[in-house]
């Protein structure tokens, strides 16, 4: 706390003290009217004079000890003689204003230096400041903190003796947050309080680039990463199986649908995590089948067609292709006709219905199915030469 200012005793301007005697005189000549007219002139100007001449050093000066203003008289010819009168021990280190001559209506200041504790960006230091406020001690100590840099106490507070005075200077940073880039300007002493100050608010979830406790830096570049945790719900289609039964009845190549086949749907359920909008992972939390699947059901004859013969014949190559039952292709054959293929190598043969138009290549007298292939050859061998009876 600072001393009390000292009562100034105004002490009253002495009285002047002013002899005037007149001797008679024990002989001389006789003094007319006129010289005592003269004479009684002369003892009324001393008698006026004499005040004059007592109050003509004399001074008013306004006397600012601490805050505290009055109004003194005084013969003082200095300041630090006028608070040498009043009193008051000036320090080397203390404020005492004008230094040249007082002068009628001037005016004296007297601070006391004080020792206070500095902190300039997190840096502490012993420090003296005279003035009686915050801001008075940062213009004696040289500091012009700008309008975003940070002072506490406030420039206003009153300066105090052995009281702490933080000073953080702003900085530029840059914060990438909801798809933006930002410019922001503040003397905050972490990330977090930076954001904050930039009016950023920062969710549970979210998290900081670099840590929100890091100490904030001129140039920094600032990341707010937004999370969302959400329930996420997906339709997904149920395949339906395709079930084929053979039936030593029906003739090979004959297909017979038993029943259609349809689609299932079923509902899954997902925790995802977001991260400024993109999935960054999805845990399965069940699903729910809202429509079973049918199968898809076909009855395939096994049965080998029957050959009635009396057609013409060819001889050639025959190759094979993908097909169910005993089927080939032909170029030229009746669809639907049952013609005789013999191996002619090791006289194998099957009976097939032609059901597709083929084969295309120099050579090549029929395509049949692979199932009607292999009862000549096995399907690795390619080609065989062939005898087609129609």
């Amino acid at each position: 706390m600072a001393n009390p200012a000292p009562v100034l005793a105004v002490p009253a301007p002495p009285r002047p003290h002013v002899v005037a005697e007149v001797a008679r005189p024990a002989a001389g000549p006789h003094v007319g009217p006129a010289g005592r007219w003269i004479l009684r002139v002369l003892v009324l100007g001393i008698a006026v004079a004499a005040p004059i001449v007592a109050f003509a050093g004399e001074r008013r000066v306004d006397l600012d000890v601490e805050g505290e203003v009055r109004s003194v008289r005084t013969y003082a010819t200095s300041a630090s003689e006028l608070l040498e009168r009043k009193g008051i021990e000036a320090g080397r280190s203390d404020l005492v204003a004008p230094a040249s001559d007082l002068g009628d209506g001037g005016r004296v200041v007297y601070r006391r230096a004080k020792t206070i504790r500095l902190v300039v960006d997190g840096e502490p230091r012993k420090v003296v400041a005279r003035g009686l406020t915050v801001g008075d001690a940062l213009t004696d100590l040289g500091l012009v903190p700008g309008p975003e840099d940070h002072v506490h106490p406030a420039r206003a507070s009153k300066l105090m003796p052995s009281m702490s005075l933080f000073v953080r200077n702003a900085v530029h940073a840059k914060v990438r947050v909801d798809g933006q880039l930002r410019d922001v300007v503040s003397s905050a002493d972490s990330v977090r309080n930076l954001l904050a100050h930039a009016g950023v608010s920062i969710g549970d979830d979210d998290y900081l680039f670099p840590a929100p406790d890091s100490e904030p830096r001129d140039g920094m570049l600032i990341r707010v990463v937004r999370v969302r945790r959400i329930v996420d719900t997906k339709d997904v289609r149920i395949p339906f199986r395709y079930i084929t039964h053979r039936d030593a009845e029906m003739e090979s190549g004959v297909r017979k649908v038993i029943q259609q086949g349809a689609e299932g749907l079923k509902v899954q359920r997902f925790r995802v995590v977001l991260e400024d909008g993109r999935r960054v992972s999805s845990i399965m939390l069940g699903e729910r089948v809202i429509r079973s699947a049918r199968d898809h059901v076909v009855r395939v004859g096994t049965r080998e067609p029957t050959f009635k013969g009396g057609g013409a014949s060819q001889e050639g190559l025959a190759s094979w292709y993908s097909a169910e039952g005993l089927v080939a292709a032909h170029r030229s054959l009746p669809m639907g006709s049952v013609v005789h293929v013999t191996n002619v190598d090791n006289g194998r043969s099957v009976n097939v219905r032609i059901a597709d138009r083929g084969p295309w290549v120099e050579g090549r007298v029929i395509d049949l199915s692979d199932d009607a292939f292999q009862r000549l050859a096995p399907l690795g061998k390619g080609t065989v030469k062939v005898k087609v009876q129609s």
